[in-house]
């Protein structure tokens, strides 16, 4: 077993500590069980106990202990420690590309100062529902990450895999989203993740369920669609990485490469999950098109399915927000009007359509640049007026940074002269999600 007790002079950076010898209630944190990851942490033991279970299955580095009972087993609901391994060269350690780190205690105080803002807006009811989102829902959101994270390892190590914490969190974002959808697309934004196949992953489940909701899918329908959208990619852990971020044109040769990651994702996910047909068929035809372009089948029209249509919709979209080897990200208005051009050709139009209004012009958490040469991120979407958010200011025409928060509203009769010039990828001018928060 990984569990020890241990002497709080023992105590390290990188262990995760399960339980102190003393009640949580007489220690200052936030959290009951983390991975220590500052010196005054292990002061605070120190002071108040004099020994802490210890789980070394769950630790970090050098304290890391495999649980060997459970090496063999499908994946179980262990939360999943909060920082992964890197070589001397910083890279991850394994075979897995994907990577999770400390969410700071910087950073917590950040968004807990960010949700009093909310609370605060002008007696906004809009403001006030949003924050009360954020709270109950970011929580949650960060153990859905863990899950999902754990849940690529085992599949990318061909492991069996038990899907049902994952469903579990696809619930909670699927009922996030119908509460109030602006909280989950901003967690998207502000996220801790900072890798492009499991960024990209989570990014179009979350805006399947949102599109499928938007047309009406409920219930079980609707979590397919969105675990389809989390794996339908998983087979590209099969090719080389420098196939993946080659920034040239492929030859003809790593085209019918890349393109064989769809048959490997059946493979896996034949072997190592239990999924219902329509996943499989969603997964299988994501890369389908309107016109017949697509692959594998090239097949056209209402052969290729609504749920497939919808997943390689929002692949597409989501893959335009992020930067590629060959090209830069675009902002959530360049997408939206890349993929629109598509229209009759890649996409079928009226499911575009249904998009375009699922998603709106200036969704919350979008960074945008003003006509005056101010750039901030949108804090809430005008439902009546799309071209007129409230925008919260980030840096002044100069492009230096604006301390605290200051709020445009477009609609207000002093902000009528300002319009949005255009969006922007959310690392423009060097701003990060961190810095919505603010420092």
């Amino acid at each position: 077993m990984g569990m020890e007790i241990v002497s709080v002079a023992d105590l390290k950076l990188g262990m995760f500590v399960v339980e102190p010898d003393c009640p949580w209630t007489d220690l200052p944190f936030a959290l009951q069980g983390f991975v220590i990851s500052s010196p005054k942490q292990v002061d605070i033991f120190q002071s108040k106990c004099r020994f802490v279970h210890v789980d070394y299955s769950r630790s970090l580095n050098e304290h890391y202990r495999e649980n060997k009972r459970e090496r063999d087993a499908p994946l179980r609901a262990a939360p999943f420690a909060r920082v992964a391994t890197e070589d001397a060269a910083g890279r991850p350690q394994g075979r897995s590309a994907f990577t999770l780190r400390t969410v700071d205690e910087g950073l917590r105080t950040r968004r807990q100062r960010f949700l009093g803002f909310l609370q605060q807006q002008d007696g906004s009811e809009y403001a006030r529902e949003l924050s009360s989102e954020l709270d109950f829902i970011e929580p949650r959101f960060d153990d859905f990450q863990h899950t999902l994270h754990n849940t690529f390892k085992h599949v990318e190590a061909e492991q069996n895999v038990d899907l049902r914490q994952v469903r579990e969190g696809l619930h909670d974002m699927a009922g996030s989203l119908k509460r109030n959808p602006d909280a989950l697309v901003w967690l998207l934004r502000l996220r801790q993740i900072d890798e492009y196949s499991f960024d990209h992953a989570l990014d179009v489940a979350v805006y399947l369920l949102m599109l499928g909701s938007h047309i009406g899918w409920r219930g079980q329908r609707l979590i397919e669609l969105g675990l389809a959208g989390l794996l339908q990619d998983v087979g590209k852990s099969q090719l080389p990485q420098e196939l993946l971020t080659k920034a040239g044109q492929l030859s003809t040769d790593e085209q019918a490469l890349v393109r064989s990651h769809v048959a490997s994702s059946l493979e896996i996910l034949f072997a190592h999950a239990h999924l219902s047909s329509e996943v499989l068929v969603i997964v299988s035809r994501h890369h389908e098109r309107w016109d017949g372009s697509g692959y594998p089948r090239g097949l056209s029209g209402n052969q290729i399915g609504l749920g497939s249509e919808m997943a390689g919709l929002v692949d597409s979209f989501c893959a335009m927000l992020k930067h590629k080897p060959y090209r830069n990200a675009l902002g959530h208005q360049g997408a939206l009007e890349n993929i629109y051009n598509q229209r009759n050709r890649q996409f079928n139009p009226a499911l575009l359509e249904q998009f375009v209004q699922c998603v709106g012009l200036y969704p919350i958490g979008t960074l945008v640049e003003l006509d005056s040469g101010e750039i901030g991120v949108v804090i809430q979407q005008n439902r009546v007026q799309r071209s007129r958010p409230r925008v919260l200011l980030l840096l002044d025409r100069q492009k230096e940074a604006i301390p605290g928060y200051k709020v445009l509203d477009l609609r207000d009769k002093s902000s009528q002269k300002l319009h949005v010039a255009q969006t922007l990828p959310p690392d423009a001018y060097g701003l990060s999600g961190d810095d919505f928060y603010l420092r």
